[in-house]
C-alpha cells in the first residue's frame, strides 16, 4: 500500500526504474522532451522523419561531392566552396544515422542506456560532429555571399580569390569549427552540470547543445555565442549582401549588358535558393532563442525545441544536394551527356544483339540444310 502513494523523484529515468520494480508506483518526476523510458525519441515521427533526412543527407551529399570531383566548372573556386559544403552536410546526415540507430538499439529499454549514453564519448562525438557540421555550413555560405558580392557589386576594385588562397580559407574555416565543436570534451568545469551529471552534449538524449529555453545549463552562454550571436550576423550580413547585390544588377542591366555581369548575378540567383532554405532554418532558432532567454517563449511541452533540434536544422542537409543539381547548369548538362550516352550504348547493344541472334539463327538453318542434304 506505500507504493500507491506518489513518490517524486528528481529524474525521470529513476521513475522508470522504479516502475520496473514495483509495478503499483506511482511515481512523479520532471518528463524529458526528448525521451520515454522506452524510447531515446520518444516521438514516432520525429524517429521516422531522422532515419529519412539522415539517408538522404548522406546519400545526396555523397552524389554532390562525387559529381563535383568529376564535373569540371568554370568557376573553380565557386565549385571548391560547395563541394566543402557538401561535405559539412556529408557529416550532419552521418550525425542523424548515428542517433536513429541508437534509437533503434536501445529500443523498448532506453532508460537503462540513458545515463551512460550522456556520458559516453560517443555523445560527445555526435554533439561535436553536429556543431562541427552547422557551424562550418553557416561560414561557407558566409564565404559564398562575400565572393558574389565583391564580384557584383566591386568586379574592378578588388582581385578574385584563387585557388590557392580558396584552400588557406576554407582550412581556416575547418579549423575555427573543429576548434569550436571540441572545447567543450576538453573537461572544463564550465561546461559539466553537476546537478544533471552531463557535459555540454549530454545535456540532451540527442546530444545538442541548442539553447532553446529559459532554463541556463551549464555553457548555455557558449551555446548562445555560437548558435545565436555569431549566425544571426552571418545571416544578416547575408540578407544585406543580396539584397545590396540584386540592386546593383538591376541597376548596372539598366544601363548597359554585361555578359560577366549576367553570368554572376545568374550565379547569385542560384545559390539564393540554398541560402534562403538555410536562412528559414536557422532564423527560428535564432528568434527563439533570443525570445526565450528574455523569458518571452511559451512552450510548456517543449514541442518546438524537439521538432527544430531533430527535423527543422538538419534539413538543409537533404535539400542541398537537390538544390545544387538543380542550380548548376554545367552539372546538368553532364547528366543529360550521361544519360543520352548511356540510352545510346543500350540501343546499339541491343541492335548488335539482334544482328548476332539473326546470324546464328542463319547458321542453324544452314546446318540443317546441309544435314538434310547429305542424309
Amino acid at each position: 500500500m506505500y507504493f500507491c502513494f506518489p513518490r517524486s523523484l528528481d529524474s525521470f529515468i529513476m521513475c522508470c526504474y522504479a516502475s520496473k520494480a514495483v509495478t503499483s508506483v506511482n511515481c512523479i518526476s520532471p518528463k524529458d522532451h526528448f525521451s520515454s523510458c522506452a524510447d531515446l525519441m520518444k516521438n514516432k515521427a520525429l524517429q521516422v522523419c531522422v532515419w529519412i533526412l539522415g539517408v538522404s543527407a548522406c546519400l545526396g551529399n555523397f552524389f554532390v561531392i562525387i559529381l563535383r570531383l568529376v564535373v569540371t566548372e568554370d568557376n573553380k573556386v565557386h565549385s571548391f566552396f560547395l563541394t566543402n559544403l557538401a561535405v559539412s552536410d556529408f557529416l550532419m546526415g552521418v550525425y542523424m544515422l548515428i542517433i536513429a540507430s541508437k534509437d533503434a538499439q536501445w529500443q523498448g529499454q532506453y532508460f537503462k542506456h540513458d545515463i551512460s549514453w550522456r556520458s559516453s564519448f560517443m555523445c560527445k562525438f555526435v554533439g561535436a560532429v553536429s556543431m562541427l557540421s552547422s557551424e562550418v555550413s553557416v561560414l561557407i555560405l558566409t564565404l559564398i555571399t562575400l565572393d558574389r558580392f565583391v564580384c557584383i557589386v566591386f568586379p574592378l576594385s578588388f582581385r578574385r580569390i584563387h585557388r590557392k588562397g580558396a584552400n588557406i580559407i576554407m582550412c581556416l574555416v575547418w579549423g575555427f569549427g573543429l576548434l569550436i565543436s571540441v572545447i567543450p570534451t576538453f573537461g572544463l568545469d564550465y561546461f559539466y552540470d553537476e546537478k544533471r551529471s552531463t557535459g555540454y552534449y549530454g545535456r540532451s538524449a540527442v546530444c545538442l547543445p541548442l539553447q532553446l529555453s529559459a532554463e541556463k545549463l551549464a555553457g548555455w552562454e557558449y551555446s548562445v555565442a555560437i548558435f545565436i550571436v555569431l549566425n544571426f550576423v552571418s545571416f544578416m550580413f547575408i540578407l544585406f549582401a543580396y539584397i545590396i547585390m540584386f540592386l546593383t544588377v538591376k541597376r548596372i542591366s539598366a544601363g548597359v549588358r554585361s555578359t560577366n555581369i549576367n553570368r554572376e548575378s545568374a550565379m547569385a540567383w542560384r545559390m539564393m535558393f540554398i541560402i534562403t532554405t538555410d536562412f528559414c532554418c536557422w532564423i527560428p532558432v535564432i528568434i527563439i532563442g533570443i525570445l526565450s532567454l528574455l523569458g518571452n517563449f511559451h512552450d510548456p511541452g517543449r514541442v518546438a525545441y524537439v521538432w527544430i533540434a531533430v527535423f527543422v536544422l538538419p534539413i538543409n542537409s537533404s535539400i542541398n544536394p537537390i538544390l545544387y543539381t538543380f542550380s548548376a547548369p554545367n552539372v546538368q548538362r553532364k547528366l543529360k551527356a550521361g544519360k543520352d550516352s548511356l540510352r545510346k550504348r543500350i540501343q546499339k547493344s541491343g541492335a548488335k544483339d539482334k544482328v548476332k541472334g539473326n546470324v546464328l539463327k542463319n547458321c542453324v538453318q544452314v546446318a540443317f540444310s546441309l544435314i538434310y542434304y547429305y542424309y
